[in-house]
């Protein structure tokens, strides 16, 4: 399967509290929501693709991180990451 743009991401949702672990679902996973820009990066899904930036409202914004771009061309062809920058 290939994920293309646009692609929509997981938003982070607000939580009272968070149950010990004898009450989760095996590999439930929760993390502290860090502020910046959700966006999610996809490698070429082949070679001489074009590695793509997409934020969380669907813009391509790749031209505007040109050293994320940089770094994230040595990442394996066809790899999806989501997160917050």
């Amino acid at each position: 399967m290939v994920l293309t743009p646009p692609f929509e991401p997981m938003l982070a949702q607000a939580a009272e509290y968070v149950p010990g672990s004898g009450v989760l679902a095996s590999g439930f996973a929760a993390e502290e929501r860090f502020d910046g820009h959700r966006a999610i990066l996809f490698t070429p899904a082949s070679p001489g693709g074009r590695l793509l930036l997409q934020t969380r409202r669907g813009s391509l914004v790749q031209d505007r991180f040109p050293d994320l771009v940089a770094a994230a061309e040595q990442l394996p062809d066809g790899l999806v990451l989501e997160g917050v920058m």
